[in-house]
């Protein structure tokens, strides 16, 4: 077995391996629009150079070299399918028209000018065409975060189309023209594979860290009324707490006066916007460093950071006023809110601290609803004493 022929088994083999390696990642990876052309056309190659390999005379190779002419623009409409919303240079039909353009000129050059150079140069010469039109395609794509794998590609493809200069400087003859064409190409496809999978890699990495990204904020944002949920509220006031002296925060256990009856009169669409107006206004009136959540049902609770309950009253009644003007816009009655209020203690965890304000918002519930009742002083060893604000605007109807 000479050289020439162990040189082709090598790059039978490497070819075979390649489309192996893509399509085992089709079959076992979540693939992307425009990966069945790359795969077709690392196959396409793969099968020249099978045939190639059985083809015992090397004269016979010049036909089957033409089936790696259309590879490169088999691989560049896969990558407009890939980067669809990339809008490359030019389009598909534009692709298959230069393809097609490339095969019928260079047949009819060779058919035309047949022994003014040897018939392996034909293919050769087309299928270095069409990797530089390909080539300028990838290299001119507008700027994106994949603009580099497709300049890479581009240079790639750039340096796959030198051989055929080689060819006209230093004459290989038909074995050796054609043994360069096909080694060039195996190269060429094999470093295009590794660039194209690594492509598909970095998509699914980004589309990965985005679910994560999601699935955070479903974890810790209440998705009706786009405020921290209670084990999120806790996370953060915790954070909070930390960084700011010990008892120097207000909390407030908010609670929808008559929330069921909303629901059973103008149903459940009325009460999940009552819930999102509770939210939004709330959002409002809070400064950067108090921390909301919901708790629950119809609740919400606020941390007002380095505040007294005097303070987190005057923010009870900003909160209903606001919340009153509100309703109206929203096509529902003008609703009413009682409120817990409690100073939190030295040390305190901010699960004891909502016990707390959960009995003074019972008190508020139990003196009539539609006010705020805070606690004026309270000992480890004796029951709260509530001190009870004035009415807070109109009761809900």
């Amino acid at each position: 077995m000479n050289a020439f022929m162990v040189t082709l088994l090598m790059c039978t083999a490497v070819l075979m391996i390649a489309a192996a390696a893509m399509s085992g990642f089709a079959w076992t990876q979540s693939t992307y629009q425009g990966f069945r052309w790359w795969t077709v056309a690392l196959w396409l190659n793969t099968l020249t150079a099978v045939f190639a390999t059985l083809d015992s005379q090397p004269a016979g190779w010049p036909w089957a070299q033409w089936l790696l002419v259309p590879w490169p623009i088999l691989c560049l409409l896969g990558l407009r399918r890939f980067h669809s919303r990339l809008r490359l240079p030019g389009s598909a039909q534009a692709d298959l028209g230069m393809l097609g353009a490339l095969v019928v000129l260079a047949g009819l050059a060779g058919h035309m000018l047949a022994g003014t150079m040897p018939a392996a140069q034909w293919p050769m010469a087309a299928g270095s065409l069409a990797l530089l039109y390909a080539a300028g395609v990838a290299w001119r794509a507008p700027a994106d975060d994949d603009a580099k794998s497709l300049r890479a590609l581009g240079a790639l493809w750039l340096l796959c189309a030198m051989p055929v200069l080689l060819v006209r400087l230093w004459p290989y003859g038909e074995t050796g023209t054609s043994m360069l064409h096909i080694g060039s190409v195996t190269l060429a496809s094999l470093a295009t594979t590794f660039v194209l999978l690594g492509a598909c890699s970095r998509r699914t990495e980004r589309a990965l860290r985005h679910s994560r990204r999601r699935l955070r904020v479903l974890a810790n944002i209440d998705m009706l009324t786009q405020v921290p949920n209670r084990r999120r509220f806790e996370e953060l006031a915790g954070r909070a707490l930390q960084a700011d002296p010990s008892g120097s925060a207000a909390l407030l256990l908010v609670d929808i006066d008559h929330f069921k009856q909303i629901n059973d009169k103008l149903g459940h669409a009325a009460g999940d916007r009552a819930l999102k107006l509770v939210s939004r206004c709330t959002l409002d009136l809070l400064r950067a460093q108090d921390v909301a959540g919901r708790h629950g049902g119809d609740e919400f609770v606020l941390l007002l950071r380095r505040s007294s309950t005097q303070e987190a009253m005057r923010v009870a009644e900003r909160l209903v006023s606001h919340l009153q003007e509100q309703a109206q816009a929203n096509a529902l009655p003008r609703l009413s809110l009682s409120f817990g209020i409690v100073q939190m203690r030295a040390g305190e965890a901010i699960d004891e601290t909502l016990q707390r304000a959960d009995q003074a918002l019972y008190e508020a519930k139990r003196l009539g609803r539609s006010r705020a009742v805070a606690t004026d002083r309270e000992d480890d060893d004796e029951k709260p004493v509530f001190r009870s604000s004035q009415r807070l605007g109109l009761t809900s109807s």
